[in-house]
């Protein structure tokens, strides 16, 4: 028998087993060790007979159906070629026997056991390029939440020193209470310190995620979800254009961490 077996990224694991109608009971074996071996993936294993594998017996009582049925056919039409085994096995009177499924198990088994290592052996291989990539876009993150931090008290600085071009533009006398008001208004409105620390709370739980031996898909994809719902905050509250360069660079890499996700078991 030849044992196929594909893997896909899927959000949960589904498993589908094909080639084994005949044989519910290893068909199942079959899902539950694709499912004790795979926490995450679409699972797709085909199984084929190989020639010799099942045995034919002959089926006597249509054998003797078929012939008698030839024969007087032969009488009524007159036809010189009497009904031979050959026409009997034109008819197919050898029908396949279904093997006894305990004798098929064990060769079945070393063979699933095979295809079930190959998969896993690929998908460590592409596990940890996935995990050096996501590391890598941990690491931008991590450059753009810190630039963020760097320049969100400038942009106070740079609105108290709008304001002052603006009042000295239009030469007007000014409350400098009411124009500190002003500021702190606009300050708590822009305030992103918050959204910050939320960030970077998630990136490191994001970066312990990568260091983990269980599957860590799910929890990296809810992460990155609520990363990008603080990032989005971020751009919104963004009021200078450095500023709001650096929350756009940390929503790219949240979102670029959003699809790489998706892949992670």
């Amino acid at each position: 028998m030849q044992v196929d077996l594909r893997s896909l990224n899927h959000r949960f694991l589904e498993v589908r087993v094909r080639g084994l109608a005949e044989f519910p009971a290893i068909a199942q074996r079959c899902e539950d060790r694709l499912r004790t071996a795979f926490a995450r993936g679409a699972l797709d294993l085909h199984v084929r007979w190989e020639d010799g594998v099942r045995p034919k017996r002959l089926g006597l009582e249509a054998a003797r159906q078929y012939l008698s049925d030839l024969s007087r056919l032969q009488e009524e039409l007159g036809l010189a070629d009497r009904p031979s085994l050959a026409h009997l096995l034109s008819l197919g009177v050898f029908a396949e026997e279904a093997p006894d499924e305990e004798e098929l198990w064990p060769a079945l088994a070393q063979a699933l056991d095979g295809a079930i290592e190959a998969v896993t052996t690929a998908r460590e291989r592409e596990g940890a390029a996935l995990r050096d990539a996501l590391a890598r876009e941990g690491a931008l993150l991590r450059t753009a939440i810190a630039d963020a931090e760097r320049l969100a008290p400038q942009a106070l600085d740079g609105a108290r020193r709008r304001i002052a071009a603006r009042i000295a533009e239009l030469g007007v006398e000014v409350d400098p209470a009411r124009v500190a008001t002003e500021l702190v208004l606009w300050a708590e409105r822009s305030d992103i310190q918050e959204e910050l620390d939320r960030l970077t709370s998630h990136l490191a739980r994001f970066e312990e995620l990568l260091d983990a031996g269980d599957p860590v898909g799910r929890e990296i994809e809810f992460l990155a979800q609520e990363m990008g719902r603080e990032a989005g905050t971020l751009s919104a509250k963004a009021r200078s254009v450095d500023l709001a360069w650096a929350a756009g660079q940390i929503r790219l890499a949240v979102e670029r961490i959003r699809e790489q996700a998706r892949n992670v078991e």
